[in-house]
């Protein structure tokens, strides 16, 4: 009797690498749509002023990424914490940290376009002033914690090489989320998106590898079985 690879991995198995695989091509799309990523009050009115259309769908989709990227990142976590259980946990938590405090400051970002085409027959300097005033709030303060979000990705590409995943994923992973954190603290786009690219070529590898773990689990647990004529 021979199980299909199929057979061999369940529904949230099978749910959790997609999302992971998913987050970062969204995330780049996102980022491409998006008319600015400067923290500068007067780039961002004039980028929701020419490109508001394009402001909302961006921000939509990087909502949408870090949705996937939770869900990826759990389901790494869980994967990995069979062989390096703290490891797993702190990269796990720091990556759903990471992610929820990113969310918070796009949901007050969420608010700009709004305000700007609520302004629109104000001066730009209008404008501009209060855009600057939300984007010194409490918010703003969080950018550092942001950070956490890679650091937690890190942490579980080194928790992948204990399960049998290539160093060399681990040091792609590593360079990618360093250079998309960079991305965005300095606003430049092609660091970003090169920086999600690098973490999605290192996640495929590393979901292969978590792959076939469990096909090789799978296979030891049914030779009994097989032994006995079953």
């Amino acid at each position: 009797m021979t199980l299909s690879r199929s057979n061999t991995r369940s529904k949230p198995q099978l749910v959790g690498a997609a999302c992971l695989l998913l987050s970062a091509p969204v995330v780049i799309a996102g980022t491409l749509l998006t008319p600015t990523l400067s923290d500068d009050a007067a780039a961002q009115v004039a980028g929701l002023t020419a490109h508001r259309g394009a402001a909302v769908a961006g921000l939509t989709l990087t909502s949408v990424a870090l949705l996937l990227q939770v869900v990826g990142i759990i389901w790494l976590a869980l994967t990995a914490a069979r062989n390096s259980p703290k490891l797993a946990l702190a990269g796990g938590a720091f990556g759903v940290a990471g992610a929820f405090i990113v969310m918070f400051e796009n949901g007050i970002q969420a608010s700009l376009p709004s305000v700007v085409s609520a302004m629109s027959g104000s001066s730009a300097s209008s404008a501009t002033s209060v855009v600057d005033r939300i984007g010194s709030s409490t918010a703003a303060a969080l950018d550092p914690l942001s950070l956490l979000g890679d650091l937690g990705l890190i942490l579980l590409g080194v928790a992948a090489i204990r399960f049998g995943a290539p160093r060399a994923a681990a040091v792609v992973l590593t360079v990618g989320a360093i250079a998309e954190g960079a991305g965005f603290g300095s606003a430049m786009k092609a660091l970003v998106v090169v920086g999600f690219a690098l973490v999605f070529l290192a996640a495929a590898v590393i979901v292969r590898a978590a792959f076939a773990r469990s096909d090789a689990r799978t296979a030891t647990a049914t030779q009994p079985a097989q032994a006995i004529g079953v």
